[in-house]
C-alpha cells in the first residue's frame, strides 16, 4: 500500500493555510486559500491524511475532508507547538501540523459527528446562561450591600428578596436606582426561564438518545454528564481502551518515575478536559457523600476507599472508574448492571 501525502492545515476565520507534505517528508506546496477555494482544493487532492490543529471549525473541516475520501486527524495545539520552526506564522504553523501528523506517537482528538456537536452546543449555551445568571445575581447582591441591604446566598433567596426590596419605600435604596434594579431583575428572570426551556429540551433529547440513557445508569452521572461524555467520546473508536479515554479527560494520575521507581503525583491541573472532568467529579462527589449502605461490590469498594483515602480521592476514583465503564458501554453497545458493577 502506497504511503499517503500529509496535508497540514492551519485554520483561521477567513483564510486557511495548507501545507502538502510527501510521504518522504518533503514540502510539496504551502498555499493560502479562502474557505471556498480550500473546499475545492480538498476535492482535487488525491487521497491523503488531512490534519487540523484543534480549534474552531476543525471538526467541520475534518468531516468535509472525510466526505472527499481523505483520512482526517485533529491534533491538540500542545502537540503541534514543538514542531514549529522559526517564527509563528501561518506557513510555519501549517508545516508544523503536517509534521506532527506524520508522527505515530502523537495523540489525536476524536472527530465529532453533527449529533455530538449539536448536543455539545446545547450544553455550552446552557453553561453560558448559567454564568450569566450567576453574574447578574452577584451584581445585584453586591450593589444592594452598598445600601445596607443584605441577601443570603442562593437563587431562591434572591428571587424572593428583590421584589420586597423594590416595594419597601423605607430602605436606603435611592429612587433613581429602583427602575434599573427592576430592569436587572427582569433580565435575571428571563435568563432563568431560558435555562428551564433548555433543560426541558435536554430531557427530551436524552430520551431519544439510547447511548445517553445507558450512561445515566452509572453512579454519579446525570443528564449533563451524559451529554458531555457522549459528545466527547461518541462511539469510542478514537481511543484504544478506557484508560486512554480517562487520561484524555485528565482523571489518571501523573507519573514521575525514574530508575525503575514508579511515583504517582496526582491528576494534572493543566492537560485535561476541565469542563467534563469537573462535572464528573462533582457528580461522583454527590454520590459518595450520599452513600450510606454498601449493597453492591462497587459500593463496598467505594466505602472501603472512603475509609482509607477520604471523600475527595474516592470521588475522583469513582469518576475514573465511570469513564472507563463509559468507554466499554459505547464501544460494545452493552448495558450497565448497577448491582454487579459492570457491563452486560
Amino acid at each position: 500500500m502506497a504511503k499517503l501525502n500529509v496535508i497540514g492545515v492551519d485554520l483561521a476565520k477567513n483564510v486557511i493555510q495548507a501545507a502538502v507534505q510527501s510521504s518522504s517528508g518533503k514540502i510539496l506546496s504551502n498555499r493560502e486559500f479562502s474557505r471556498r477555494k480550500f473546499a475545492e482544493f480538498l476535492a482535487k487532492q488525491p487521497v491523503s491524511t488531512v490534519a487540523f490543529e484543534a480549534c474552531s471549525s476543525a471538526h467541520y473541516w475534518a468531516r468535509q475532508a472525510m466526505k472527499y475520501g481523505h483520512h482526517a486527524k485533529i491534533i491538540p495545539a500542545r502537540a503541534i507547538a514543538p514542531y514549529r520552526q522559526g517564527h509563528k506564522t501561518d506557513r510555519n504553523d501549517a508545516v508544523a501540523v503536517a509534521e506532527a501528523a506524520s508522527r505515530p506517537s502523537i495523540k489525536q482528538a476524536p472527530i465529532k459527528s453533527i449529533d455530538q456537536q449539536g448536543l455539545q452546543a446545547i450544553q455550552r449555551s446552557r453553561e453560558l446562561l448559567m454564568r450569566d445568571r450567576t453574574a447578574h445575581a452577584n451584581h445585584m447582591r453586591g450593589l444592594l450591600m452598598e445600601f445596607g441591604i443584605y441577601i443570603p446566598k442562593g437563587m431562591s433567596y434572591l428571587r424572593s428578596a428583590i421584589p420586597d426590596v423594590l416595594e419597601d419605600g423605607e430602605n436606603e435604596l435611592p429612587a433613581m436606582y429602583r427602575s434599573t434594579l427592576f430592569c436587572m431583575y427582569q433580565h435575571f428572570k428571563r435568563i432563568e426561564d431560558d435555562i428551564k426551556v433548555i433543560d426541558q429540551e435536554i430531557r427530551a433529547l436524552l430520551k431519544q438518545n439510547d447511548a445517553c440513557c445507558r450512561l445515566m445508569e452509572l453512579e454519579g452521572v446525570g443528564p449533563i454528564g451524559a451529554i458531555l461524555l457522549f459528545s466527547t467520546l461518541g462511539t469510542g473508536e478514537a481511543f484504544k481502551n478506557g484508560r486512554e479515554f480517562s487520561a484524555y479527560i485528565g482523571l489518571t494520575p501523573k507519573q514521575h518515575s525514574s530508575g525503575g521507581k514508579t511515583n504517582f503525583v496526582g491528576i494534572s491541573k493543566f492537560i485535561a478536559n476541565h469542563q467534563l472532568r469537573a462535572v464528573l467529579i462533582q457528580g461522583a462527589r454527590a454520590y459518595v457523600h450520599k452513600l450510606k449502605e454498601a449493597n453492591t461490590p462497587k459500593q463496598k469498594w467505594l466505602q472501603a476507599l472512603i475509609l482509607r483515602s477520604g471523600y475527595g480521592r474516592a470521588a475522583v476514583a469513582l469518576a475514573n472508574k465511570n469513564v472507563r465503564t463509559v468507554w466499554a458501554l459505547l464501544t460494545t453497545g452493552t448495558q450497565y448492571d448497577r448491582m454487579r458493577g459492570f457491563t452486560v
